[in-house]
């Protein structure tokens, strides 16, 4: 009797050491209804400059100054991975993260100002059609500053952050990310 007593106190014992938090496939799987995961957020602001010298049958320039700002968010769409991205080996996960990408791309109106205008000769003053043209080439300026500002590498960075997290309170002990190759990526931002 004692003998049996120890093997079931022995095997009791050893299986309350080797307790491992299992993860159901279903929960590994979840984190695609995030859906579009935005990880960051940039406030730019913008002073345009334009002179309008007019054709040479119109006498007088006229000159416009312009500041605006624009709210640009990049993250990740989560609902992009597949279930070929998601590898699971006991406690380890291994992940391939669909590419970055703007997700927002916003020009707040009641903070687009004209700070100056002059006006000289014959010359008409801007009409507001003139000041979106001007505007427009404002907004393409902030979308080329983007593309040096790294905002889709930082989205990117941080979304690797939140999935570390994420699966490791799932209860995985190695959560390993692999981000999509950059001459992989579509570096258009025109959202």
């Amino acid at each position: 009797m004692k003998k049996w007593c120890f093997v079931v106190l022995l095997s009791f014992f050893a299986a309350s050491c080797g307790d491992e938090k299992k993860v159901h496939e279903t929960e590994v799987y979840r984190i695609r209804s995030v859906g579009m995961l935005s990880t960051t957020e940039y406030a730019l602001g913008k002073i345009i400059k334009w002179n309008d010298e007019g054709e040479w049958y119109k006498f007088g320039d006229r000159k416009i100054l312009l500041s605006c700002k624009a709210t640009v968010k990049a993250g990740i769409n989560l609902g992009a991975i597949k279930n070929a991205d998601i590898e699971v080996k006991g406690n380890k996960i291994t992940i391939q993260l669909p590419p970055p990408e703007i997700i927002s791309f916003e020009m707040n109106p009641d903070l687009i100002r004209t700070e100056m205008t002059e006006v000289n000769g014959f010359r008409s003053d801007f009409s507001q059609e003139d000041k979106e043209k001007v505007l427009q080439k404002g907004e393409e300026s902030i979308r080329k500053d983007l593309q040096k500002l790294n905002i889709l590498d930082e989205a990117e960075q941080n979304a690797k952050i939140f999935l570390v997290d994420f699966y490791k309170n799932q209860g995985f002990e190695q959560v390993i990310v692999h981000e999509t190759p950059k001459d992989k990526r579509n570096t258009n931002i025109d959202h």
